[in-house]
């Protein structure tokens, strides 16, 4: 019987998972040098996490069940409600908390370029500030991991405030807000017709309609922002305070890149938690889905305990980054730790060449031995793709030396065995 892997999931091969891992280091690294700290969490929680707190859409595409106790129970779709679980858990964690994880996640969507029903998923939170400061570190860390991986002026990031959406869209009378953030969220999925007849079914008037998409219809530099707000709600002055701090936190993402940063009403993000900015990253040629998005989430944690703490986070999944990646011609194999090919000549003795390996491996480098048996010449051919190849036959043995050959530059010599790791050790191989 053939078994073949299900529909939108992906298998990982050696040569995958070496260049997915490199990168992979790179963004958890980018995080750790802002401070942010390593968290894990189960692959299954219960279903009413998501159904109260990420809404119905979110729910609808879970792989969920259940479980022999009784409980309705889901695969992990997103990291956040998770991350804020563990978070009001514990009461003695001194606050700002700045958090990272990179869980699996399942989806059940349709696949198509960029999306898989199962990914990697890096996300990024901080917890306990409620400022423009925070507001910026948590979009200057995204794009600091999108430099740092090579793709500094391939991106441009697209923000939005639903505080400030939301006091829009109740100045034009429209009172079912989710519904209204919901169509905003499609606004660049679907054709016009078809945007305008959603929001007349939950009420909206024509001249209403023309406001919203007077808004959408175009990406707003920040300095027009405040002339673009004026000309839509009719009491400015009672907005302005939400205005300058939009303003203020532009300001300071500009201190952490300078990609194009851009200002979009129809980034609203489809997740029902969000309370204020909320961001995605794309490519600038706009030939891809969202690289990254996240936002402000003050009012999550009030799921688990009465406190409100303020939030703010992103996440990145691992297919469309890697797509970019391979388009920038950046998604190469690149070995992190230096690699070494053991050719074993020797018909009987292996206590030499697993003390040479072993010493090799202490220093933090492959060390890979041939078992094989196999001719000098096939050998050598499994040592082509390593930085150096090592051969040992009865001559070395007994001389406690070792022929080693550069792969990458062909030269070759025969070095004593105490020389050999002095050089190792002081980096001169």
């Amino acid at each position: 019987m053939k078994v073949e892997k299900l529909k939108g999931f992906r298998d990982h091969y050696p040569e995958d998972m070496e260049v997915r891992n490199y990168f992979f280091k790179k963004i958890t690294n980018a995080a750790e040098n802002f401070g942010y700290q390593l968290i894990d969490f189960p692959s299954l929680e219960p279903l009413d996490l998501y159904r109260l707190k990420s809404g119905t859409e979110i729910v609808n595409q879970t792989f969920s069940f259940t479980d022999k106790g009784g409980r309705e129970v889901t695969m992990i779709p997103e990291a956040t409600p998770s991350t804020v679980r563990l978070l009001t858990t514990r009461k003695d964690l001194p606050r700002p908390v700045r958090w990272y994880s990179f869980p699996k996640v399942w989806r059940y969507e349709e696949p198509q370029e960029g999306r898989f029903r199962e990914h990697y998923q890096f996300n990024a939170d901080v917890f306990g500030l409620d400022s423009e400061e925070a507001d910026a570190e948590i979009v200057g860390l995204a794009s600091s991991i999108l430099d740092y991986l090579g793709l500094s002026g391939v991106y441009e990031i697209n923000i939005n405030d639903r505080f400030l959406m939301e006091y829009v869209l109740k100045d034009l009378n429209i009172e079912d807000i989710p519904d209204a953030f919901s169509i905003i969220d499609k606004y660049k999925k679907v054709d016009k017709s078809s945007f305008i007849e959603a929001f007349k079914g939950i009420g909206a008037g024509e001249d209403e309609i023309k406001k919203i998409l007077s808004l959408l219809g175009e990406k707003v530099d920040i300095g027009n922002l405040e002339k673009k707000i004026k000309r839509v709600v009719n009491n400015y002055e009672e907005i302005k305070p939400r205005i300058e701090r939009i303003k203020k936190t532009f300001d300071l993402i500009g201190l952490y890149t300078e990609s194009k940063i851009n200002f979009d009403f129809s980034i609203v993000r489809g997740l029902s938690y969000y309370t204020g900015i909320v961001f995605e990253a794309f490519d600038v040629k706009g030939e891809l889905r969202a690289i990254l998005g996240g936002g402000r989430y003050d009012g999550l944690s009030q799921l688990f305990t009465q406190e409100k703490i303020p939030a703010a986070g992103f996440a990145i999944g691992d297919a469309v980054i890697e797509l970019l990646l391979k388009r920038q011609n950046l998604w190469l194999k690149r070995n992190m730790k230096e690699s070494y090919y053991i050719c074993n000549l020797s018909s009987e003795n292996y206590d030499y060449i697993i003390k040479i390996a072993s010493v090799i491996r202490s220093l933090n480098k492959i060390a890979v031995v041939d078992m094989t048996h196999r001719k000098i010449s096939s050998q050598m051919k499994s040592a082509s793709d390593f930085d150096f190849a090592i051969i040992i036959g009865e001559r070395e043995i007994e001389e406690e030396t070792m022929t080693v050959k550069n792969m990458h530059s062909s030269e070759q010599s025969t070095i004593g065995y105490d020389e050999f790791f002095l050089k190792l050790r002081s980096g001169n191989n």
